[in-house]
């Protein structure tokens, strides 16, 4: 779990890597330590050079040693993989003694991720959704609790998302953080982890998706009737915007970047005016003085943006989930940064839609480091800080669950 007395996250990006340090305080967390390095061997959110990712891993867990003077070892880290499998599994378990045990939970638990495992898949996070005690085999309602340890009943039932992905991706980001240096305490899957810091239990109950907008991948994870139902990782995000802008235009993806954070808006309806954006194309000299139209670059951004938009739409779609996110969007990630982001998805899906808001009533930190950018590394700290929701550790070796339910606050 965590290094002594802290927590330990690091988020690998395809645009930045970023090491975060947090300990306890009053009821929440407190970052304390913090690193950044950019990113490197690392594309569409998957790593491609063990060596280079290792390298960005360790500068950055350098610069948060060196902020904060604390030595540390096992960190939490996210995972992006565009061929996971997500599977809605119940398990059932009938109660000899009357009252709920521990014992009871874990066998209900284990009954639930009791599926089958493609050789070249292995499951990284099995999250509980929901007990359920007493369920009739004819109607099928039951008495839903958030704690079955102690009840009296005479069946339980455990709801649990299992979340599986490559073996590649596992290895290579297991490779990358031992040769930076540190351990590997736990991998989750980004918009998971993203969720943990921004979506509230009113808002799993009413239905929401988490949009989680990275340079190279966007992640999302769909909540309904209090937990978490699909989750998915689509090849696009904030780079194909800015290599959308460098291709229009005729400039390098540095400046491409220059101009979609400087002059960027997803929306073209809230330009009033035009005006002249200076700017240089790739072959241009260095006294040359080059103008694009503001509208022209906006227009291009908006069309960036709808074509993301659209597949968010069509994958939601497909799995018939659309129209059960009455709470509707909340947007994450560094690429959700661009001005009227929020707005465009709103217009695009004609349901609710706002930029997402840290929880500061469960992490806290520098002002700097609760922008959406920090999503992920934040969420990685409360992922394995509450473990209220009963998650079940895995052998590496093997892929087994154990028996051994973390919840040190209950138990």
């Amino acid at each position: 779990m965590a290094d002594n007395h802290f927590f330990a996250s690091v988020d690998i990006g395809s645009h930045k890597t970023v090491v975060l340090l947090a300990e306890e305080a009053d009821g929440r967390l407190a970052v304390f330590g913090h690193g950044i390095s950019k990113s490197a061997g690392v594309k569409k959110g998957l790593i491609n050079d063990i060596k280079k990712a290792a390298q960005a891993i360790k500068e950055a867990a350098d610069k948060a040693y060196l902020s904060c003077g604390d030595g540390f070892h096992n960190v939490s880290v996210n995972i992006s993989d565009p061929h996971l499998t997500v599977i809605n599994r119940e398990g059932q378990i009938t109660i000899t003694g009357g009252e709920i045990s521990e014992r009871d939970l874990g066998l209900a638990i284990k009954s639930a991720c009791a599926v089958a495992t493609p050789p070249n898949k292995q499951v990284v996070n099995s999250v509980s959704n929901r007990y359920t005690l007493d369920k009739n085999p004819t109607t099928h309602q039951g008495i839903v609790v958030d704690q079955p340890i102690g009840q009296e009943a005479k069946t339980l039932e455990v709801s649990m998302h299992i979340v599986m992905v490559s073996n590649q991706c596992v290895n290579a980001i297991d490779q990358s953080i031992r040769k930076s240096g540190l351990g590997l305490n736990n991998i989750v899957l980004n918009s998971m982890a993203s969720s943990e810091a921004y979506i509230t239990q009113d808002e799993k109950d009413e239905g929401i998706c988490l949009v989680d907008m990275g340079a190279g991948v966007t992640n999302l994870s769909v909540f309904t009737k209090g937990g978490i139902t699909y989750s998915a990782v689509i090849q696009n995000g904030g780079n194909q915007v800015t290599q959308d802008i460098a291709d229009a235009f005729d400039t390098s993806f540095k400046e491409a970047e220059r101009l979609k954070l400087k002059h960027g808006s997803a929306q073209i309806k809230t330009i009033r005016e035009d005006r002249l954006i200076q700017f240089k194309q790739i072959e241009d000299p260095k006294d040359c003085e080059r103008y694009l139209s503001h509208q022209s670059l906006v227009e291009v951004i908006e069309q960036s943006y709808l074509d993301l938009f659209s597949q968010i739409k069509q994958n939601l779609k497909s799995r018939k989930l659309y129209r059960s996110l009455k709470s509707g969007f909340v947007l994450t990630g560094g690429a959700s940064k661009v001005k009227n982001c929020d707005a465009l998805l709103l217009s695009c899906f004609k349901i609710r839609a706002k930029q997402g808001r840290v929880n500061t009533d469960k992490i806290t930190a520098d002002h700097r480091l609760l922008g959406p950018e920090y999503a992920c590394a934040l969420g990685l700290l409360l992922f394995n800080y509450d473990e209220s929701d009963l998650r079940v550790a895995q052998e590496d070796d093997k892929g087994k669950f154990i028996d051994k339910i973390k919840d040190k606050f209950n138990f």
